[in-house]
């Protein structure tokens, strides 16, 4: 019994022997394949891949932490107050979208001036460096305001400079100046053009010149850049680029790195003096403070005659020692939630952080001041990379309102608290008062006197060993990005690729010979239908 082909198979087969049969067909395509594959190798600019790596450091890495300052030190741990930072932790995935924010890729682009893109007549190369021979730049209004490409045409001949301008809302626009730098004054703005130092005696050349807003670059940038965390579990952030002008890339990427470190220093200093601002007012008034009850202190003692104060109630400190040194604490603890009260219950305060000074469980994560304190970083960052008339700015001002009352109620059970637990031990010291009826009356008013200013003195330690750590940041350049490579250019290039090369031979030696053949043999059966038509008809 004859078998039975499978009747794809045989259509294969006489496919494929077909396509032997047209050999001469696939050879002569191969060998041109070979022009195209020759000249995407010649013609296609060496490209090479361009990295960094940086860590992001925390506020305990660049010196934010405590610092003993006397008494201050012990007053500091009893009261929970940290360093200025706060030691939070690292965020990643807010420090990459401030890498790849518009507004960064922006500034790098104007920083660098590549948002001038510098050809050669009927050459699809930018050029970068030095041999771009001329510089084309605007000023920040215009920078700013610019909407559109604008392409320039500069010529040289004979020490003269002739420019043309043209876009697609504007008509072309030509200018001639006898020497350079010069002004170009067009409806978009004003543009000068002037010679790159060591070529100020050139006499020939010819430039075109494409002045791209710098917000395009950017975002033409944002997708081509590579900006990624190295894992999980480290503060590691690895940016890369692609470019034939390998000067050009690792200046972009050297020029980000830089920038962002500019852009997160200023955003420091700048909070550092909104606390300094609080602090010193909070300082001024206890130094009044402190001043009054010494005073009274010192007329009491003349008053009284008690020239030896804190011997003669040595006795008595002795005894009330664990009282007063609690009572101490917590009414140093009250006076600060005062502070923040009147800071927070401020009009003027609204949309400012809250000054976490006391723990209380107030400025732990998940509670209402540290959710508000990070509502109001994250609107004062959308607001920087935007504006204020971006929506989302809206949203998180109305949830900040809604914030705000969980805040204000947050310190007032600790105000309410802290009264309480200042009612109860003073019943506690009432009641060794009264069993020590028989100490003079001057002593316990002097001890009184002596407690108030131990306070006050607590608190103004307190409060400028903060002052002294806001200063210190303000005195600090410390990079926040800290490199561990500068952007270097890996030793193999990407592009051109000889596989692409040759991918793209056997692809065009293998579709095109099969694609006229089907043409062909379509063809072949329409002219054949064809004839038969006419002949039935006929």
């Amino acid at each position: 019994m004859e078998e039975m082909k499978d009747p794809e198979t045989l259509g294969l087969k006489s496919l494929f022997v077909k396509a032997l049969f047209h050999w001469k067909l696939f050879v002569g395509v191969f060998l041109f394949s070979i022009i195209p594959a020759v000249l995407y190798l010649l013609l296609y600019p060496r490209t090479y891949e361009i990295s960094a790596q940086v860590k992001i450091q925390e506020d305990k890495d660049l010196g934010g932490g405590s610092f003993g300052l006397g008494e201050a030190a012990g007053l500091m741990k009893s009261f929970g107050l940290g360093g200025i930072g706060g030691g939070g932790a690292i965020n990643i995935e807010d420090e990459l979208a401030m890498f790849s924010s518009n507004k960064l890729l922006r500034s790098m682009v104007l920083d660098l001036g590549i948002n001038a893109e510098y050809t050669k007549p009927w050459s699809f190369y930018r050029l970068y460096g030095e041999d771009t021979l001329f510089k084309l730049t605007a000023d920040s209004l215009t920078n700013a305001t610019l909407e559109e490409e604008i392409e320039f045409v500069v010529k040289l001949s004979g020490g003269q400079c002739h420019v043309t301008a043209e876009s697609d809302l504007m008509k072309k626009h030509s200018f001639d100046f006898q020497s350079l730098p010069a002004v170009i004054d067009l409806p978009q703005g004003h543009f000068t053009l002037s010679l790159l130092p060591g070529h100020e005696n050139l006499t020939e050349a010819k430039m075109e010149i494409n002045y791209r807003p710098a917000s395009f670059v950017a975002e033409d940038l944002a997708e081509e850049f590579l900006i990624e965390e190295d894992s999980k579990t480290a503060n590691v952030i690895l940016l890369g680029c692609t470019d034939y002008e390998r000067e050009r890339g690792k200046n972009m990427l050297n020029t980000l790195i830089r920038l962002y470190n500019e852009e997160a220093l200023d955003y420091q200093k700048s909070e550092a003096v909104k606390t300094l601002g609080f602090l010193d007012g909070r300082i001024e008034g206890l130094l009044k403070e402190l001043a009054n009850i010494e005073d009274r202190i010192e007329s009491y003692k003349t008053k009284v005659q008690l020239m030896d104060g804190e011997h003669d109630v040595q006795f008595y400190v002795d005894q009330m020692k664990e009282l007063q040194t609690k009572l101490i604490e917590v009414e140093g603890q009250a006076y600060v939630v005062d502070l923040m009260a009147a800071f927070v219950n401020d009009s003027a305060n609204r949309y400012a952080m809250v000054p976490v000074l006391l723990t209380l469980d107030m400025g732990g994560e998940g509670n209402p001041i540290s959710d508000y304190n990070t509502l109001l970083l994250e609107r004062e960052r959308v607001i920087k990379n935007s504006s204020e008339n971006n929506p989302l700015v809206a949203t998180l001002s109305k949830q900040a309102d809604q914030l705000r009352v969980s805040v204000i109620k947050t310190i007032m059970n600790a105000q309410e608290g802290l009264r309480k637990t200042v009612e109860d031990i003073n019943q506690k010291v009432a009641m060794i008062y009264n069993k020590m009826e028989t100490y003079p009356v001057a002593e316990r008013q002097f001890v009184e006197l002596k407690r108030d200013q131990e306070i006050v003195q607590g608190v103004y330690l307190l409060l400028l060993q903060k002052r002294e750590e806001t200063a210190l940041i303000l005195g600090k350049e410390n990079e926040k990005a800290k490199i561990l490579d500068d952007a270097y250019v890996k030793s193999r290039s990407i592009a051109p690729r000889k596989l692409y090369a040759a991918l793209g031979m056997m692809l065009l030696t293998i579709i095109l010979p099969i694609g006229y053949l089907i043409c062909r043999r379509m063809y072949i059966s329409v002219k054949d239908e064809f004839v038969r038509q006419k002949g039935e008809r006929g």
